[in-house]
């Protein structure tokens, strides 16, 4: 397999640069005027001028996840405002359609099926729709029981009706009000049941850390296991539709049997290792496991799901010190083409670098029908109001 080609193949069109959690906590410190380090003043106005000159800065669904955590409203709403002004809610595709894609490839290169090579899917979208869905989410207006085509919309309309939608979005991200929970409530929103399973996915992860404390077993053996549980636990239903389209017998396409165990597990962890995504995943999680001083939580397993997207995807990324120092280990970056940083220090020279590229690339984010040239993004009802899309008083 060409490595560069298929590294390549995943990037996305335009410069992207994915920063974890902790950088956009740290950016929005520096914009209001208390940052933690001096020097994140000066990484913030990097940030903002590759922005305007092209270079994307995607959300993921782990970034809606994390925010949610934070309990105190007006802190989600001063975050979700400093991301929303500089990602314009642009978006990685949801998990399940990148992975799809990315296994099909491996099965192509594999197995032979499907015998040609796929057009990867679009990995660049808006919203919180397209991170989970890769369905972009729409405002509906109705004409009594009618859907109204905004296209239609008379010029006016049409305007405010983009300016509502990038409202939506934001809200999207910044979560509900505590005075809006109760009637949320009523329509059936249940926070604690996607507290619930993450806290599943963290006790797997712990619960594998706790075997391996009383069975210590060789790396290489670690890894195999490690692969096999990312498979089981994350991506079984996957890769059995996939193998059910396509008419393939796993087992079989990887000779699996009595006799020739050995070839068969190789096999299959090759195939595995195919896929870019999981790849990060399981190489990252085994590098973790070996150190088994280290308590697994669920800010790791959501550093752990980010990376795994954003590494392939993405040419610039920003993880938290621990995670970045795992991708190392793992050669993760340069196997997959990408920058890898273990901190800000480097962030504003390469911005410099991948604007200049976004500015004499052909391939350039069409923003005319979201935000367009210097225009703030919609982040306040007064400003709804003053497109006539929201009601007086609000």
């Amino acid at each position: 397999m060409d490595i560069a080609a298929e590294s390549a193949r995943l990037k996305t069109a335009v410069p992207s640069v994915y920063l974890d959690q902790w950088v956009w906590v740290r950016l929005t410190l520096a914009a209001g005027g208390t940052p933690r380090d001096p020097a994140d003043t000066q990484v913030l106005d990097a940030v903002r001028q590759a922005a305007e000159a092209g270079v994307v800065f995607p959300l993921s669904a782990t970034h809606y996840h994390e925010t949610t955590r934070i309990t105190h409203p007006r802190q989600r709403a001063d975050l979700a405002r400093t991301m929303v002004s500089i990602s314009h809610c642009r978006t990685l595709c949801s998990e399940r359609i990148l992975l799809r894609d990315q296994f099909l490839e491996a099965m192509h290169m594999s197995f032979g099926k499907p015998t040609f090579r796929r057009t990867p899917p679009q990995s660049l979208g808006i919203g919180a729709g397209w991170a989970f869905t890769g369905k972009r989410l729409q405002l509906q207006l109705r004409r009594s029981t009618e859907v109204v085509d905004p296209a239609t919309l008379p010029e006016g309309m049409a305007e405010g009706f983009r300016r509502a939608t990038q409202y939506a979005e934001y809200q999207l991200l910044a979560g509900p009000q505590d005075s809006d929970l109760p009637h949320l409530r009523q329509l059936g929103y249940q926070p604690e049941k996607l507290e619930e399973a993450r806290q599943g996915r963290l006790g797997w992860e712990t619960f594998y850390a706790d075997l391996l404390a009383d069975d210590p077993i060789s790396a290489a053996e670690l890894r195999v296991r490690v692969q096999a549980r990312e498979i089981i636990h994350e991506h079984l239903k996957l890769l059995n539709d996939l193998c059910a389209e396509y008419r393939m017998d796993l087992l079989q396409a990887t000779g699996a049997g009595p006799e020739r165990r050995k070839a068969s597990r190789r096999r299959m962890t090759a195939f595995v290792d195919l896929v870019p995504s999981v790849r990060v995943a399981v190489d990252v999680k085994t590098h973790r496991f070996r150190n088994a001083a280290k308590e697994w939580d669920l800010n790791t397993v959501h550093d752990i799901d980010a990376v795994s997207l954003a590494v392939p995807y993405c040419h610039v990324v920003v993880p938290d010190r621990e995670i970045a120092d795992l991708l190392g280990r793992s050669k993760a970056g340069p196997r997959n083409g990408t920058h890898v940083l273990r901190g800000l220090r480097d962030l504003p020279d390469l911005l410099a670098d991948l604007a200049r590229t976004a500015a004499t690339s052909h391939h350039r984010v069409s923003d005319e029908d979201w935000v367009r040239q210097g225009e703030e993004f919609c982040m306040t009802m007064e400003d709804l109001q003053r497109h006539g899309t929201a009601p007086a008083g609000g």
